[in-house]
């Protein structure tokens, strides 16, 4: 289990220099709006995944008048302190581990995993596939230790594939990226399919918990399952042509959730939509508990907005339950104070008080 014990931003956004020493189980950053609760949290998803879930211009992090911005932190993992550091400059972001430049982040990644419930949640129900597909890679990432490796050989091929429909190239030319691609889509496919499997009967059970109806999906590969993946591209090329992008693969793989018989996207309120949403991360979280991968932080923002009383205090007993370490920001206080023990983070203009 791995646990976040400091915290240290600077220059971060319109946050004052903040030190802080957080509790290993459940801590409540509150605030009124703009006293930066959120950033707090984003600093954390930072110090993991070296960027933001706010934008992806690295310069808007950096406060107003300053050079850069620095977040560093301390991660106990078992016996061992492990620290972490991100320096933002300009468009570029430099990773430390151990005060040496961190040649790669997927190990930083495991050492600190986070999952980030903010106000975008639910997009994970009443969107289109991409969000729950990140969300599977992620967890197939943390609990595959061979998945990294198919995906990137899988997305050099299909970038490569992709540029050549664009610029016309002949159908050899095309072809000769289909090999690859389809090795390394097959590979990670499998590994990823046997971690929905994983996934699914503890979806199954929280969310049928949360919400009160039983609620399952379906998963979809990204190419139809009755035939060859490498048949499919060859018979669609003249199709990826006109479109200019590989229209099958893992790429468009997508889980379908349903809520009783029926799409969740289409009949779930958005109540429901949180609490299916909410359901889908702490069964990632319980996977990677379960498999040996570092216990994920879980960041929370406004868990209690959509929900009525009874739902929301059935929510924040089910993360206090996961047991991870646990940070919710919120500017109402008074249910959190009601329904759990938590250290409280208090913010104001950006400054801890």
């Amino acid at each position: 289990m791995a646990q976040l014990t400091e915290l240290q931003a600077r220059n971060l956004r319109a946050l004052e220099d903040i030190d802080l020493a957080p509790d290993g189980r459940a801590n409540l950053v509150t605030g009124h709006n703009g006293a930066g609760k959120t950033t707090l949290l984003e600093a954390i998803y930072l110090l993991s995944r070296g960027r933001s879930f706010r934008g992806s211009d690295l310069r808007q992090l950096v406060a107003h008048g300053k050079p850069a911005a620095a977040i560093s932190g301390t991660v106990a993992v078992g016996e061992a302190e492990r620290r972490l550091g991100l320096t933002i400059s300009g468009r570029s972001a430099r990773a430390r581990l151990d005060g040496a430049d961190a040649a790669r982040r997927p190990e930083i990644a495991r050492l600190l995993p986070v999952l980030n419930l903010d106000a975008r949640l639910m997009d994970l129900v009443d969107r289109g596939p991409e969000r729950r597909r990140l969300l599977l890679n992620w967890v197939t990432f943390h609990v595959e230790p061979g998945f990294n490796a198919a995906w990137r050989r899988f997305r050099r091929a299909l970038r490569q594939r992709n540029a050549s429909l664009r610029q016309g190239a002949g159908a050899n030319a095309i072809a000769a990226w289909d090999g690859e691609f389809c090795r390394a889509a097959l590979e990670m496919e499998a590994v990823r399919k046997a971690v929905a499997e994983r996934l699914r009967p503890r979806f199954a059970k929280i969310a049928a918990r949360l919400t009160g109806t039983p609620a399952d999906w379906d998963y979809h590969p990204g190419w139809p399952r009755e035939d060859s993946l490498e048949e499919i591209l060859r018979a669609g090329l003249d199709g990826d042509r006109k479109q200019g992008n590989t229209r099958f693969g893992p790429q468009r793989a997508d889980l379908v959730l349903r809520l009783g018989s029926r799409r969740a996207r289409y009949i779930a309120s958005r109540g429901q939509q949180k609490l299916l949403a909410s359901s889908l991360m702490l069964a990632a979280a319980e996977v990677l508990e379960t498999e040996g991968a570092n216990r994920p932080v879980l960041l929370v923002d406004e868990p209690l907005v959509e929900l009525d009383a009874d739902h929301g205090q059935e929510l924040l007993k089910a993360f206090v339950e996961r047991g991870a370490q646990l940070f919710i920001a919120a500017v109402e206080t008074t249910p959190y104070r009601r329904w759990m023990e938590a250290r409280e983070i208090r913010l104001k203009e950006g400054a801890l008080v």
